[in-house]
């Protein structure tokens, strides 16, 4: 294998379009680039994706001799690629809530089931972040709480069910992206806990996945000042990435960084000379999701660093060697023989759909009740937000609206729906505070309240002695510390088809709401 060839087994590429596109075409046979990461824009149906990736993983292997990693974020709950044809199930802080460590083996081994049937071979889930800063903006109910052992537990069964399933699984964002207020998407966030702090929270999840045999990591692009005295990221630092991550923790799979292109690397570095700093720190694979000119330049100033013998030859050859050795395992020759009809059966099977409805009900968790969980007003009215996108990982999902969803649901009651934006403004708040005055219940759901306060704004105008407020909690769980005073609150970590089935469920009185608080709100 020449040097060009070596080079573009390091890089991950996305691309646009839901077919094999000119772009990823060039990169693949020209630049010979080993690996790709597919988006929500990538993903239509299992049929389409079947195809795409069968079509790349040929390309791949007539032009290079070598199959292809195919990765994607399917994390499920708020953060998946693939909604329509494939089972969704409850995210990490839903599986939280259950505590529950069959649900997490088997969500683990079942997701994997389904992207190994459509020729996905690495999933970049789960995280392993301890959510303990309620201000963080991209983490929340990714995490599967704030207590380290149980994220390592949960964690760890994800990842054995990930791998038992046939796909390598990523534990993610290393050292840790759980203590942070700024998104590393759009800035550069510092970690400044000492070595201790960290040993016993933010690593300790890492520490056992990699007891466990997770097969790879990804970083995160923060500074952790107790490592590396230099102002980079662990993303770019071989004090990290070799002398905590290879020497100490002694791992020896695949390191994989966090997308090039986030602000907290492309502002601060570029990504094209950010490429080669972080393949000398360490990291075998080098993610560069989205552009073209990005990816092509990333690869040739890699090129460049290593003829004028500033990244030595064999630290190519180990990151490649690395690869390839993962790469003997993936059983690529079957996949591409086969036609969908073949794997057909293996998308939205029963025993899939069951566990996630069943893992989502045990997760639904109730803070208070006066009384007022069953639903036993005549008149409601029901308040929910309308989701954007939240942070820079997320796709658009599904378009819910909880309020018509109820309406439909109990078409015996009075039920008023309203969806207010994310940051209502006070002339929505005035408006639906007088509206509500009929009303002998209402229930607002909150996303991110915490974050977005005008949802809080909004719940304390609602205020009075005359009404019951029940409160649903639908995403990152801190927004109760400010409205403790309502009547009764539930809370589901996720605005999804099977969470707001599940919260329904409950409302209407047909289960019981049997979930823990997975986070302090202290």
């Amino acid at each position: 294998m020449d040097l060009k060839r070596k080079i573009g087994q390091l890089i991950v590429a996305g691309f646009e379009g839901t077919t094999v596109t000119e772009e990823i075409r060039e990169l693949i046979t020209k630049y010979h680039v080993g690996n790709i990461i597919l988006f929500e824009r990538n993903c239509k149906n299992p049929k389409q994706v079947f195809e795409l990736t069968k079509k790349l993983q040929k390309i791949a292997i007539e032009s290079n001799g070598v199959p292809l990693f195919i990765s994607i974020d399917q994390e499920n709950g708020m953060v998946a690629r693939m909604y329509s044809g494939v089972t969704h199930f409850p995210g990490n802080m839903a599986q939280g809530a259950a505590d529950n460590l069959d649900y997490s083996y088997k969500i683990g081994r079942y997701t994997g089931e389904g992207l190994n049937a459509l020729g996905i071979n690495f999933n970049l889930a789960p995280s392993l972040d301890v959510n303990n800063n309620p201000k963080n903006p991209v983490i929340g109910v990714r995490s599967f709480g704030d207590i380290p052992e149980k994220v390592a537990d949960l964690g760890c069964e994800t990842i054995k069910g990930m791998q038992d399933a046939g796909i390598i699984a990523t534990a993610k964002h290393f050292p840790g992206h759980g203590d942070t207020e700024v998104d590393s998407h759009l800035g550069l966030p510092i970690v400044n806990h000492g070595k201790e702090r960290l040993s016993s929270v933010e690593l300790y999840p890492f520490k056992k996945a990699v007891e466990a045999g997770v097969k790879a990591i990804m970083t995160a692009h923060i500074v952790f000042p107790a490592y590396e005295k230099e102002n980079i990221p662990a993303t770019l630092s071989s004090n990290i990435l070799k002398g905590l991550l290879r020497d100490e923790l002694k791992f020896d799979g695949l390191i994989i960084t966090d997308c090039m292109e986030m602000k907290a690397i492309d502002d601060n570095f570029t990504s094209e000379e950010a490429a080669p700093m972080a393949v000398k720190a360490g990291a075998d694979l080098i993610c560069i999701s989205h552009t073209f000119e990005k990816q092509a330049g990333s690869i040739k100033r890699i090129y460049e660093k290593v003829n004028a013998g500033e990244i030595p030859m064999e630290v190519i050859d180990d990151r490649v060697n690395r690869i390839l050795k993962a790469k003997s395992n993936l059983n690529y020759k079957n996949f591409i023989e086969k036609e969908y009809v073949d794997i057909k059966n293996q998308m939205d099977k029963e025993e899939h759909l069951l566990l996630a409805k069943e893992a989502s009900e045990k997760s639904i968790t109730l803070m208070k009740n006066d009384k007022v969980i069953p639903l036993n007003g005549k008149n409601i009215l029901v308040i929910s937000p309308k989701v954007k996108v939240i942070t820079g990982v997320e796709g658009k999902r599904e378009d819910l609206n909880f309020g018509k969803i109820l309406r439909e649901s109990l078409p015996q009651l009075d039920i008023c729906n309203y969806e207010i934006p994310m940051e209502p403004s006070d002339e929505v708040i005035d408006g639906l505070s007088e509206k509500c005055g009929g009303y002998d219940t209402v229930i607002l759901c909150t996303v991110n309240g915490s974050i977005f306060k005008k949802q809080l704004n909004l719940a304390k105008k609602l205020r009075g002695e005359e009404r019951n407020i029940i409160l649903i909690v639908m995403r990152n769980p801190y927004d109760f510390t400010e409205l403790s005073w309502v009547d009764g609150c539930l809370m589901s970590y996720e605005y999804t088809k099977n969470s707001v089935n599940s919260l329904i469920k409950v409302l209407k009185g047909e289960i019981k709401a049997e979930g823990r608080l997975p986070v302090n709100l202290q």
